[in-house]
């Protein structure tokens, strides 16, 4: 067996132990793709009464718009709660069990806001936030308050899925291969008014006239004034730039 099949084998049994350690399970998913970022093996093992799913980042969503989420599901921003919904989200986390101090096992894709969360719900930093997916190795217990602990695990996400599906959720991260996924995210951005408007606004860039994933990256790298020796633009950089924003994207 190779080492990445043993590590893979090993993460998924270590979850399962966690999830049967834990009294409640906080199961974090994407609001611009829910059922696509769900992780059913371990919904199953959480089992319905101790099960939480939490939809993160309906900030990205687009506006004006109607979405429908999962039944007993709890909608949130992360990054932008007010007090009352932190406390609403841990009366319902709370309200999936009477252990007091109750342990709180979050799930979720990899950079999909694990630790953001905690660090709302605790009102302070406590967990690491990266951007870049995998930053949470270890497990962490941390306190939230005297009736709640809460458990910062690995992302994990199940098998059999694309590359690119993987990289449009920010779950993996790409190195010596960001002009292809940058050329795939531009021409699909060109095609789609709403990631059009979305790009625009995000690098105060106008597309108006363009027509290419080539001049699209060219655009940003010459309004965020990235070159290379020579005076050329940075096309490069301007790739790994629209790969990371695309983890913000109001669609995925």
């Amino acid at each position: 067996m190779k080492n990445n099949e043993r590590g893979r084998i090993n993460r998924w049994s270590e979850l399962k132990k966690l999830i049967h350690k834990a009294d409640v399970i906080v199961e974090l998913v994407d609001a611009r793709d829910v059922s696509g970022t769900r992780i059913p093996i371990a919904e199953r093992w959480a089992g319905t009464r101790r099960l939480l799913v939490v939809v993160n980042k309906i900030d990205l969503l687009p506006e004006n718009m109607h979405h429908v989420f999962l039944p007993r599901s709890i909608p949130v921003s992360a990054k932008k709660a007010s007090k009352e919904e932190r406390r609403q989200l841990i009366r319902a986390i709370l309200s999936r069990t009477q252990t007091r101090p109750a342990k709180a096992l979050f799930i979720g894709y990899p950079n999909i806001g694990k630790s953001s969360l905690i660090n709302m719900l605790a009102g302070r930093k406590v967990a690491r936030v990266s951007p870049v997916a995998g930053t949470t190795m270890d497990v962490q217990w941390i306190n939230i308050n005297n009736v709640l602990v809460a458990t910062d695990y690995r992302g994990i996400f199940p098998e059999k899925q694309t590359k690119e599906s993987l990289v449009r959720k920010g779950a993996i991260n790409v190195h010596g291969e960001e002009l292809v996924y940058a050329h795939k995210f531009a021409r699909e951005i060109l095609a789609n008014k709403t990631l059009r408007n979305w790009l625009e606004r995000r690098y105060d860039i106008d597309l108006n006239n363009v027509k290419s994933p080539d001049d699209v990256l060219a655009i940003i790298a010459e309004r965020r004034k990235w070159y290379v020796s020579g005076g050329e633009l940075n096309i490069l950089e301007a790739a790994r730039s629209i790969v990371r924003a695309m983890a913000e994207a109001p669609e995925i």
